[in-house]
Parts: structure tokens; sequence; C-alpha cells
């Protein structure tokens, strides 16, 4: 297929944009190539994906608008403590990240849409005291496991946002206000990336108040997009917000035995994770827009070289920008697969491990 062929060059393409600081070929760009040869049905048919659904409004809403759409959280799929297999619903794992690339390369070439609503606890302020992150240091205090996973999340989200623009998909990421995400090191390489190559207003950020959309809290949220029709989600400021005593209350202080003063959520927080269902019809009617005018894939030449000439060109790497995706784990569990089979052409070119 000569789809293959433009995305590995593509990919070369996005890394070569910002001085030749981005993702290892000998990684993330043999995973891509050893999903292309299993026994998968690439069928490229799908038109949304929903990263981190939860219950799943928007896949609802655009399930119910007539759009192909599948979805994936960790908590659809559980794994029993004694299992030897992993949970392919979390991106963490080997199986739950090749999954999460396969149905990222399903989706329908330059016509599909993927949200991520990427996990925000290790990210917010309340959680600053235990993740020590900071706008200057959003990679955190890396002895706590929680904040290992956090990162490992999102740099792997980044892995899948390069493989969307690649594919010229629309993506966008939200996050509630306040979440430090925005400044973590890899995704704001990622962002410089995608603008150098698709210029002004390829990497849009749109903030809002979820109160415009009947949510229970005012809750104000953030979100980054490849389309600048994201900005449509603003409804201007909120008016009559609710008082003190109307407002329900989310976290709250209290002092531990030593007198510091510490918050926590409250039985209310939970509830502000699910995307109220004004707010997915609204994405579902600007979804065509947004894809539109999706921006950041790079730009083809006359003539492409086949996939074998470009892996075989240099692709150099900073490593501190992928400290923790941990790509061996997912082209472990890919190399070892029955159901891989790879051209003679390419196997002097595929190490058996990494």
């Amino acid at each position: 297929m000569a789809w293959i062929d433009d995305l590995v060059y593509r990919l070369w393409l996005l890394r070569t944009i910002m001085d030749s600081k981005a993702l290892d070929a000998n990684e993330f760009v043999l995973c891509v190539l050893l999903i292309f040869w299993s026994d998968f049905d690439l069928t490229q048919d799908i038109d949304y994906i929903e990263y981190f659904a939860g219950t799943g409004n928007l896949s609802k809403c655009m399930k119910a608008a007539k759009y192909k759409t599948t979805r994936l959280d960790l908590k659809y799929h559980d794994v029993p403590k004694n299992s030897k297999r992993s949970n392919y619903m979390d991106l963490n794992s080997g199986s739950g990240f090749a999954l999460a690339m396969l149905l990222m390369m399903k989706g329908k070439l330059g016509s599909f849409a993927c949200h991520f609503g990427i996990k925000c606890s290790s990210f917010c302020k309340v959680n600053i005291g235990t993740s020590m992150r900071s706008a200057c240091s959003a990679i955190g205090c890396t002895l706590h496991k929680s904040v290992r996973v956090s990162n490992k999340l999102l740099e792997r989200t980044c892995c899948l946002i390069l493989l969307c623009t690649a594919l010229g998909g629309c993506w966008s990421l939200e996050q509630p206000s306040g979440s430090l995400l925005e400044y973590y090191p890899t995704w704001r390489f990622i962002l410089a990336m995608i603008f150098s190559i698709g210029g002004p207003q390829s990497v849009t950020v749109v903030k809002w108040w979820m109160r415009h959309y009947d949510s229970a809290t005012a809750k104000r949220h953030y979100a980054f997009s490849n389309s600048p029709r994201v900005l449509r989600l603003n409804r201007g400021r909120l008016h009559n917000p609710p008082s003190k005593r109307q407002a329900i209350k989310t976290c709250e202080k209290y002092k531990d035995k030593t007198g510091k003063t510490r918050f926590k959520g409250t039985k209310h927080l939970r509830a502000t994770e699910v995307y109220p269902m004004p707010f997915a019809r609204a994405v579902v009617d600007l979804i065509e827009e947004m894809k539109a005018s999706s921006r950041g894939q790079p730009e083809l030449g006359d003539a492409v070289p086949p996939a074998t000439t470009t892996l075989a060109m240099e692709w150099k790497s900073d490593h501190e920008l992928w400290e923790f995706v941990e790509f061996d784990q997912v082209f472990t569990y890919l190399r070892g697969s029955k159901r891989l089979n790879i051209p003679p052409e390419f196997r002097p070119l595929i190490p058996k491990k990494i």
C-alpha cells in the first residue's frame, strides 16, 4: 500500500523540521511498521476516535450522528490479578499502545478526528504537593509512581498526536484549567514541530466555561487542537456565576497533623470528569469544520521514496524528550506476535529487540 510509504516519509519530515530532535526510527516508526505488517484489519473507515473516553459521551453523540466511532478507556477491561495478560485498554501497556496506534491507522485518510481527554490528576494544582510539578519543571518528582505513570501516558499521547497529524487527521486534547500538562517539555516540542510545518493557526488553544454547557459546576477548561475551528467552543464570559453558597465544592482544604494546609477532592469531584451532553453535541456540530481545517500534515514532493529507503535515512533522537515512553515494551509485544509477517526486503532493517 502506497499510503504506508507516505506515512513513514511524513514522520521523517516531522522530525527533520526541528533539527533532528524527535523520534528514533528504531522505536516508534518501527512499531508503526510492525502493526502494518501484522494480520490486522487496516480498513481505513473510522470517523472518530475517543481516547480516555470514560463514560464516552463524545462517542455516543458521534455515533448518534451516524459517524463510525470507537473509544478506549482503562476501565473498559479488567485483568485478573494473577493474569499474565496485559490490559489492552491501558495505553501504558504494550497491547494498549499497539491498539491505540492501530485504531489511529484505521482512521479515514485525511478525514478523521480524535480526542484525548487525558487523565489530569497528576498535572492538576491540587496534586502539586505530591507531584512537585511547576511551569518550570512539569516533569515533576519521578520518585512517585503516579508521576512516572502520567508522564508515560502523556509521552505516548504525544506519539499518537504526531501519528494523527502525519495521517492528515484532526486532533484535540482537553484539560481542566490549571493543569500543568501544557508545560511538559515533550508536549511543547511536538506543538513546535506541528507549528513549524503548518504555520499560523496550525496549533490553536481555546478556553471555555463548562457551565455554558449545563455543567453542575462553572469549571474552566482548555484544549489544544490542530484546527482553528476549536475556538468556537468558547462562548464568552460567564454571566451570573453561582454564589459561594450555591457553588458545588469539588475540593476542600484541611490541616494535617503537622499543621500543614492540604487539599483533597470531595464526592463531587469525579462527576466533573464527565463531559455534559450539550458539550458533546457542540463538538459534533463542529467536527466537519474541524476536519476540513486541520493543519500540520507535511506536504509530499513529486516522488516519495519507499519505506525501505526512508527507514535507512538518518533518524537522530533527543532521548530526554522520551524518557518515560518505553517504546521497547510495545516493540517486544509486536515483534513476538504470531500475526507478524515482515517482508523480505525489510528483514535486514528490523532488529529482534531494541
